[in-house]
């Protein structure tokens, strides 16, 4: 994956525009001609051996460099990792460009990293140092927190990029993800670019496909998706049906309930788009018996 990161998330536009979707809600703040693709030791060094895409952002005020780690799987030490990357890179800055030593009220440049993550599953790792590190009472005032800026696609949260090929890549990561197509989105068309790095993350076959049968401009996805939602939902309740009947019932789920409502559930619980107490609330069943329900699907 790391190739096709680089190739997609290295454009410059691009590149800005997940710095923009963090820090600005999309608004363009920062500015892709003010990027450099620089070749110095520094960015080479780190670069290769630590992050994915490491660039000089320069407009003339500022003179930054701006990181971007793509990952694709829960690291539980990211945290610590981003730490080491920007050390690695200011000592790096210092040694090339102070000989003897540093003269007193120098400013280095801002290092500023972004973690894209791309996976399915929740990010359940730490963002914080303290929340890696043990803290003993009596040493909170002189830990030193450290933040991950980190960007998970799998959640409810819709980033606003501001540019057209991150924002289709997002949302089709989002899409998946969560295997619902909204009504407006059916005949929207995607950036192809994004529509192959969505398929480099994801493996999903169906955008391949689509990919490889569309010429050159923005492909339409999302009705193709839909029918592939809906056949596998509809996989997924006849399976569901089967076992959650089958064992769910005899795991404690019959308490009265009609097959109808177990029905309702199920589908619901496969569609995996809203939390059991919502789904307690509109089909009538207690949370005890989704849960059972869920555990035999």
């Amino acid at each position: 994956m790391d190739i096709e990161s680089k190739k997609f998330l290295g454009q410059p536009k691009n590149f800005v525009s997940i710095f923009n979707a963090l820090l600005f809600d999309g608004q363009p703040v920062l500015k892709p001609e003010y990027l450099k693709d620089e070749n110095s030791e520094l960015v080479m060094n780190v670069s290769s051996k630590h992050v994915d895409i490491i660039k000089r952002y320069e407009d003339g005020t500022y003179l930054d460099l701006f990181v971007i780690e793509s990952q694709s799987y829960v690291d539980p030490c990211m945290v610590a990792r981003v730490m080491e990357y920007e050390s690695v890179a200011r000592m790096r800055y210092i040694r090339q460009n102070f000989k003897k030593h540093v003269p007193m009220h120098t400013r280095l440049p801002m290092i500023l990293t972004v973690v894209l993550y791309v996976g399915e599953s929740k990010w359940n790792a730490a963002k914080r140092l303290s929340e890696l590190e043990i803290i003993h009472p009596g040493f909170e005032d002189m830990f030193n927190e450290f933040k991950l800026n980190l960007i998970e696609l799998n959640t409810n949260h819709k980033y606003n990029t501001g540019e057209k090929a991150t924002q289709d890549f997002f949302d089709l990561l989002r899409m998946i993800y969560r295997k619902q197509i909204l009504k407006e989105d059916l005949d929207r068309e995607f950036n192809r670019d994004a529509l192959y790095f969505a398929y480099v993350v994801t493996k999903n076959k169906e955008l391949l496909n689509i990919y490889q049968e569309s010429e050159k401009g923005d492909v339409k996805v999302c009705r193709a998706l839909d029918e592939m939602f809906e056949e596998s939902t509809n996989k997924g309740i006849q399976m569901g049906i089967k076992q959650g009947i089958e064992q769910g019932i005899e795991q404690g789920v019959e308490r009265g309930v009609k097959n109808t409502q177990i029905k309702i559930a199920i589908k619901m619980l496969v569609r995996n788009n809203q939390t059991l107490e919502e789904i307690s609330e509109i089909v009538g069943l207690d949370l005890d018996a989704l849960r059972e329900l869920k555990k035999s699907i």
